[in-house]
Parts: C-alpha cells; structure tokens; sequence
C-alpha cells in the first residue's frame, strides 16, 4: 500500500455559465477545484483529459456527458424542491438543498475504497451474525397447518 497522498481531481460543472459559475463559487468555498465550461466543445476537451472526477450537469446533458466519457455525473435537478409559496396551492416555488448536494459532493470525493468499505463493513457483519431463528407466530401457523416444524428434510426441487 502506498504512502502518498491521493489528491482528489477536479469536477466539472456543465451548465449554463451563470449557474456553473454559481455551482464552482459554492465548491471552492467548500474547499472544491472544480471548472465550469458552458458548450459542448468546451466540455469535450475537458473530459478527453483525465483531470475530472465526476461531472455535474442537467438531466438532458447526462448521457451527452457519459458518451465522451465514463464518469459519474451528478443531476442537479434533483437537489431542487418543490414547495409552496403563499396560501394558494396554485403558487409554487423551488428551493436548493445545498446540504444534500454537498453531501453528494463528499461522497464522490472521497476514494474509491473509501467509500466501498461501509459496504464490506456491512458484509462482513451479516456474515459472522447466527442464523436467524423463526418467529413465534410462524411456528405457531406452522402447527396449525400441519407443517414440518424444521426444513432439514425438505429439498430444493427446480420444475
């Protein structure tokens, strides 16, 4: 295992430039290196290089993103909420959840393997645990419907 630091690569923000501008303002305040590019040819340099981690773009631009290269891509319209403003239901108004958004960030941010690990933690604490036993209620079905208490005997039969 080696000893060097892995240093997180960029993200790229794939929107309009106002909005990119405002996505990579928020990042480097969080302490993120991220560019925003705005066209299409802009983005396809980008990505041809290996200096991006994931992408954040619109639904309609995902799968543009993908073709040029295989990359997580975050949807940033999932991070919009719908709410509504005012008494009337007719009146809607959507609102940024920057603290999911920004937890999205972290995660892809870190790692790799660190972010694998809760996975294999999980694995690993399923595997040492007993088999779990059947419920009272179950075993009670069981003797009122005659049925074998244990599944010892009974085998696995494919039609």
């Amino acid at each position: 295992m080696s000893t060097e630091i892995i240093r997180p690569k960029r993200i790229l923000v794939f929107l309009p430039e106002a909005a990119a501008n405002a996505i990579v303002a928020k990042l480097a305040a969080h302490g993120h290196e991220a560019v925003a590019v705005s066209t299409f040819p802009e983005a396809f340099a980008a990505l041809r290089s290996d200096n991006y981690s994931f992408a954040i773009t619109t639904r309609p631009d995902i799968d543009l993103l993908r073709n040029i290269r295989s990359i997580p891509v975050i949807n940033l319209e999932i991070f919009f909420h719908t709410e509504p403003a005012g008494d009337g239901p007719l009146i809607t108004s959507k609102r940024f959840d920057s603290s999911a958004f920004m937890k999205r960030i972290e995660f892809l941010v870190q790692p790799l393997a660190t972010r694998v690990e809760p996975a294999r933690l999980e694995q690993a604490k399923n595997e040492g645990m007993p088999e779990r036993r059947t419920s009272r209620w179950w075993m009670a079905v069981k003797a009122i419907l005659g049925l074998p208490r244990r599944r010892e005997g009974l085998k696995h039969v494919r039609s």
